[in-house]
C-alpha cells in the first residue's frame, strides 16, 4: 500500500490536505491534569482468577496495551499474590518484558517469570484452564522460547492468528493478535500488509468499544507514516482521553500529528505527556531517559518547527540538567541528540567539542559518541570554517558507519552513511569544492530514498534532500532546489526548514497542509474502503464487550 513514486505521493498529500475541511477555531489541545491512576481505558477480559486477583489483572492488561510496562509488571505481581495459582497473572508479567514495536525484550526476565509458574511449557499449560487461558500461556511460551527473535515473533503471531480464528468476537484476543502483527516489523523490511491487517482488526475493536486503549493505540502505530496517517487521525484525537493516566497514551497521538505536520497538536500532546512521564518516574523511582526524554525530544522538535527556538532551547536545558546528574547511556544519548538537533535546526552554529571517549568532556556533557552529535559538530565546524574539527567529525562518522556495517543488519548503517556524506559535503563546500559537495549529497539522497519514513522527528536530524536543496539555492539553481525541498516535504510534511527553503527557491510562500477533522461517517467509509481493498475486513459483529 505504500506509495513509492515521489510525484504521486506528493500529489496525494497535497490533494488530501486541500480536500479535507479545516478545523474551525483554535487547534484542539489534548490531555489534561494528571488523573487518578486507574484511567487506562475500558476492556472486558473475564478469567478464572479469584475476585481479588481479577482487578489488578485487568489493570495490568490495560497497562500492557498502553505500553506502560513497569505498571503492568507491578499489577500482574499483585494479581499473583492474590491468586498464586492464576496462570494468566504470570503470562501478563512475562508479557511486560516484551516491547514488540521496538523488537526488544528481556528474554531472561520473562523466562524467570514463567519458571515461577512451572518448570516446563507443558506444566505451565496444565496450570491454566482449557480454552483461551491455556492457549495464551502456550503462545507466550512460543514468544519466549528457543530460536531467533524474529522467528519467535512470527511464530507467536501465527499462534495468535489461530486464536483469533477460534475466538473471532473476543476483543482482547484480537487486540493481542494485532499487536503481534505489528511486532513482526523490522527496519528496512516492508511490513505494510501486516500493519494494514493490524489496523483493520483494531478498527473493528475500536468500533465496538471506543474506549479500548489497545485498539486506539495500535491504529496509530499501524498508520504511522505520511501515506496513511490521515486514517489514524480519529484514533489519535481519542487516545489521550481514553487512557489519560498513561504517559505513553498522552504522547502517542503526536505520532499521527507529526506525520501530518500539526505542530500545535504535537506541542500540546507532549507537554502533558512529559509531565506525566516525570511524575511516574519520580513516584515509582524509575530510570530517567526513557519515556520522559522521548516526549521531551518530541516537544523540542515541535517547538523548532513552530520557530519557537527559545522554548526548544529550554527543553534542551531541561535535558542537560538531568544529564548533569545522571550519567546513564540513555540519558547521555538523549541529551546529545537534543543538543545536536537544536544546533542543526536553528543553524546557530557553535564549536562542539569532540571528546576522545565516552563521558563528559570538552564542554559537551551528555556526549558519548552519538552520531547525531557528530553530525552537528561536523556541520557546525564546516560552517564556521573549522576544517580540522569537521574532518575529525567526518572520520568519527565513518568509524560509526563501518562498525554498523559489520553488524547483522546492514540497514542500520544507512543513516550513518547519510550523515557521513552530509558532513563530507559541508566540508567540501567550505573548501569551495562544490562539485564534490553536490556529488556527496546526491549519494546521500539516493540512500535516504531507501529508508523507512521517519516515525517521528527527522532522522537523520538533517534530511539530505533539505541539505541538497540549500546547496542548490546557494548555487543559484532554484528549480532544482525546489524539487529537493518538495522531496523532503513528502517524507516530513510541514517541516519548517524545508518550507523556508522552498520559499527561497521559488520566491513564494508555500501553502502548508491544514488537516482538519473528518466526520465519523467519512472516516468509517474511508477506513472500510481500505480494508475491503486489501481483503482484510473481518466479520462485522454487533456485540460490544
Amino acid at each position: 500500500m505504500r506509495i513509492s513514486d515521489p510525484s504521486i505521493r506528493f500529489g496525494l498529500i497535497v490533494a488530501v490536505a486541500v480536500a479535507l475541511p479545516t478545523a474551525g477555531g483554535p487547534v484542539q489541545r489534548v490531555g489534561a491534569q494528571a488523573p487518578a491512576a486507574s484511567q487506562l481505558g475500558t476492556i472486558t477480559f473475564p478469567t478464572s482468577a479469584k475476585p481479588a486477583a481479577q482487578a489488578p489483572f485487568l489493570t495490568g492488561t490495560k497497562a500492557l496495551y498502553n505500553f506502560e510496562f513497569d505498571l503492568a509488571g507491578e499489577a500482574f505481581r499483585e494479581s499473583q499474590k492474590a491468586d498464586p495459582a492464576f496462570a494468566l497473572a504470570y503470562w501478563g508479567e512475562a508479557m511486560s518484558y516484551n516491547h514488540p514495536l521496538w523488537a526488544a525484550q528481556d528474554l531472561a526476565a520473562a523466562r524467570r517469570v514463567l519458571g515461577r509458574l512451572a518448570g516446563t511449557a507443558a506444566e505451565r499449560a496444565a496450570k491454566a484452564p482449557a480454552g483461551k487461558e491455556r492457549e495464551l500461556v502456550q503462545a507466550v511460551d512460543i514468544l519466549f522460547g528457543a530460536g531467533d527473535k524474529l522467528a519467535r515473533d512470527k511464530a507467536y503471531a501465527a499462534a495468535m492468528q489461530r486464536m483469533h480464528a477460534t475466538y473471532p468476537n473476543d476483543d482482547e484476543i484480537a487486540c493481542f493478535y494485532a499487536l503481534a502483527l505489528l511486532g513482526t516489523a523490522r527496519p528496512g523490511e516492508s511490513n505494510t500488509r501486516n500493519a494494514m491487517q493490524a489496523a483493520a482488526i483494531s478498527q473493528e475493536i475500536f468500533r465496538r468499544n471506543p474506549q479500548h486503549p489497545g485498539a486506539a493505540h495500535y491504529i496509530i502505530h499501524a498508520f504511522d507514516d505520511p501515506d496513511h496517517a490521515i486514517l489514524g487521525l480519529p484514533a489519535a484525537r481519542a487516545y489521550s482521553r481514553i487512557a489519560p493516566s498513561a504517559a505513553h497514551a498522552l504522547h502517542m497521538p503526536s505520532h499521527i500529528f507529526v506525520q501530518l505536520g500539526l505542530w500545535d497538536d504535537v506541542v500540546a500532546s507532549n507537554v502533558v505527556a512529559y509531565k506525566a512521564a516525570v511524575d511516574l518516574a519520580d513516584l515509582k523511582n524509575l530510570p530517567r531517559g526513557r519515556e520522559d526524554f522521548h516526549t521531551l525530544s518530541w516537544l523540542q522538535y515541535a517547538y523548532l518547527q513552530q520557530g519557537r527556538f527559545d522554548e526548544a532551547d529550554r527543553a534542551v536545558t531541561t535535558a542537560r540538567a538531568v544529564a548533569d546528574k545522571d550519567t546513564s547511556p540513555s540519558v547521555r544519548d538523549g541529551y546529545a541528540s537534543m543538543k545536536a538537533r537544536q544546533v542543526v535546526e536553528t543553524a546557530k552554529w557553535e564549536k562542539l567539542a569532540l571528546p576522545s571517549g565516552p563521558g563528559k568532556d570538552g564542554g559537551a556533557p551528555g556526549y558519548n559518541g552519538s552520531a547525531a552529535y557528530l553530525l552537528a559538530a561536523g556541520l557546525s565546524a564546516a560552517s564556521l570554517g573549522d576544517t580540522a574539527t569537521a574532518t575529525l567529525a567526518l572520520e568519527r562518522l565513518k568509524a560509526v558507519r563501518v562498525q554498523a556495517e559489520s553488524g547483522s543488519n546492514a540497514y542500520r548503517a544507512k543513516p550513518f552513511a547519510i550523515m557521513e556524506k552530509e558532513v563530507g559535503a559541508a566540508l567540501a563546500s567550505a573548501q569551495k569544492d562544490t562539485a564534490t559537495a553536490e556529488r556527496l549529497l546526491k549519494d546521500a539522497t539516493a540512500i535516504e530514498l531507501t529508508l523507512d519514513d521517519p516515525s517521528g522527528p527527522a532522522e537523520p536530524i538533517k534530511p539530505s534532500f533539505e541539505l541538497y536543496g540549500e546547496l542548490l539555492v546557494e548555487l543559484h539553481r532554484p528549480a532544482e532546489a525546489a524539487a529537493q525541498f518538495q522531496h523532503a516535504l513528502q517524507r516530513m510534511p510541514n517541516r519548517r526548514a524545508s518550507l523556508v527553503g522552498l520559499e527561497r527557491a521559488t520566491g513564494q510562500r508555500p501553502a502548508t497542509a491544514q488537516v482538519g477533522r473528518l466526520s465519523d461517517e467519512h472516516i468509517v467509509r474511508l477506513n472500510r474502503a481500505v480494508q475491503l481493498f486489501l481483503g482484510l475486513a473481518g466479520p462485522a459483529s454487533s456485540a460490544r464487550e
